[in-house]
């Protein structure tokens, strides 16, 4: 799952927050105290929960079963998924290092973890202190009725963003929360909305403070396994002729803005990026690969375009001067992002060739 999409899960579950605002509205102040408060109480627990993500060059259903206690320790492990190659991955840390096992290649990743970097759904947590004062000032939140979910009652909560912000939730989205009216926890989270696309949480069930054992956040690599650090995962540089040789399907553009020229091409996991500059102008990347790094996506403008005959979502920043346009083709996903007009990214996508 995109970092982006964790952010944005992990805001949905920590507004949870705002049920004070169903009897009187709290200050933002009262909100972060009552999560820190919530989190310091919280010593380890223990949930099932299921996701369903639909986005640009990414259709996703999985179940994921996660532990975690403090101060770092967490350990997820993937019960289903849509993807069969993800079948069965777990990703474990122990609070200094983090390992994430691919079962269907036998391939470990791993990650050194600072002293003070949390990692895993911790991560998320540690995320919301700087971003729930930015989402509460920028949302409209109105409390749209009581629904069971599972049979348990649970206070329904909407959020909006108000006209002309900017935020975690673009013009035109939707977050919506079914709270436990008895227990004070998200039990379902949904997002609608563009450039992010539509999201579901449900909590299948969960429970904290049992006294996890520690050699749950222990990992063993399997024999045989192909050990992968994160370092190696670097851009690697290429030529645009090395590029077309591996991806026999790469796009390159025709046309660029005046003055603009192609200045480096690199491949980044399975995705393949060229970048283009102008020493006083215009400069912008085009990436395709099997997914978007989605937690790059901008705030801005929204709007739906057709290019090259497919759906295409087009984010402006007027003020920066920034485009970001994104869409999936024959099987790939591609944006093309940076410092160039709505009219000319447009232009440079229709000239891919």
């Amino acid at each position: 799952m995109s970092k982006r999409w964790l952010v944005v899960l992990g805001v949905l579950a920590t507004l949870s927050l705002l049920l004070g605002a169903c009897q009187s509205q709290p200050s933002v102040e009262e909100i972060v105290a009552r999560m820190k408060e919530v989190e310091a109480s919280t010593e380890d627990a223990h949930g099932v929960v299921e996701f369903s993500i639909r986005d640009v060059g990414m259709d996703q259903d999985m179940v994921v079963e996660v532990w975690e206690k403090q101060p770092n320790k967490a350990r997820v492990q993937l019960l289903e998924s849509s993807s069969a190659e993800f079948e069965g991955a777990v990703l474990v840390s122990d609070g200094q290092q983090m390992w994430v096992h691919f079962p269907q290649e036998n391939k470990v990743v791993v990650e050194e973890i600072g002293p003070d970097e949390p990692a895993g759904p911790r991560q998320l947590m540690s995320m919301m202190d700087e971003v729930i004062q930015h989402v509460v000032d920028t949302s409209e939140v109105r409390l749209a009725g009581e629904e069971e979910v599972a049979g348990v009652a649970t206070y329904k909560l909407e959020f909006t963003a108000k006209e002309g912000d900017g935020t975690l939730l673009p013009a035109g989205s939707t977050a919506t929360l079914w709270v436990d009216q008895e227990r004070w926890v998200v039990l379902q989270a949904h997002f609608l909305g563009q450039p992010v696309g539509e999201g579901w949480m449900r909590v299948r069930s969960f429970e904290v403070n049992t006294g996890l054992a520690d050699d749950l956040f222990v990992f063993e690599v399997p024999e045989g396994a192909e050990v992968e650090t994160s370092e190696s995962r670097h851009p690697v540089p290429l030529t645009l002729d090395e590029a077309k040789a591996e991806a026999e399907s790469l796009l390159v553009p025709t046309y660029v803005p005046d003055g603009v020229t192609l200045v480096s091409v690199f491949k980044v996991d399975d995705a393949y990026v060229l970048y283009y500059d102008h020493q006083v102008g215009s400069s912008f990347t085009v990436v395709q690969g099997p997914s978007l790094p989605s937690d790059e996506i901008p705030l801005g403008q929204t709007s739906e375009v057709t290019v090259r005959g497919q759906e295409a979502t087009l984010i402006s920043d007027h003020a920066s001067g920034n485009s970001f346009l994104t869409w999936a083709e024959d099987g790939m996903a591609i944006l093309i992002a940076g410092q160039i007009t709505a009219d000319e990214i447009v232009s440079v996508a229709e000239s891919l060739q």
